[in-house]
């Protein structure tokens, strides 16, 4: 199974929303994650809304992002980690609102997506699907009948459920 899985610091400042797309495109190109436009475009949107969320409304100095892809279920949770216990809610913005469209745009753009507190604040998460990843060398040599399976998988055009979807069916 190919997981990776890293963290990093941000400021609690709007110029944490750049960095923070900046720090997921490196952890990416780190993994040799491949991503098409509609991934990139998903992934960069949901954190941004995220990070901004957080910058927005929490008052510690600082914030926590996760990011875990799992490249043979072809997902990565992006999870924002700050200080405040107020959990997000869905608003329906006018018109007219320069705001409130964030977790709307989450909601439309990850497979699943949620928050919970912990014991220092709150974690607001979000899945989202990559696309096929290419097989490794080692993983075509040591494991010929899942090269076999993806391979196969890859031809149908199959697609799997979100990961969140495969924890609540067991």
């Amino acid at each position: 199974m190919r997981v990776c899985s890293s963290s990093f610091l941000l400021i609690r400042d709007p110029v944490s929303v750049p960095v923070s797309r900046q720090r997921l495109g490196r952890l990416l190109k780190q993994w040799g994650v491949r991503t098409d436009a509609d991934s990139r475009m998903a992934l960069e949107t949901v954190i941004s809304e995220l990070v901004t969320n957080a910058v927005r409304h929490t008052t510690g100095a600082m914030l926590t992002v996760g990011v875990h892809a799992n490249l043979d279920l072809r997902r990565l949770i992006i999870e924002v980690y700050d200080g405040s216990q107020a959990l997000p809610h869905h608003q329906v913005p006018g018109p007219e609102a320069e705001t409130g469209r964030g977790m709307f745009l989450v909601e439309r753009l990850a497979l699943a997506h949620g928050a919970n507190q912990t014991t220092r604040g709150k974690k607001v998460w979000a899945e989202v699907a990559l696309p096929d990843q290419p097989l490794t060398r080692r993983q075509l040599l040591t494991h010929p009948r899942r090269a076999a399976r993806a391979l196969a998988r890859r031809l149908s055009g199959s697609r799997r459920q979100p990961m969140a979807a495969l924890l609540t069916t067991a």
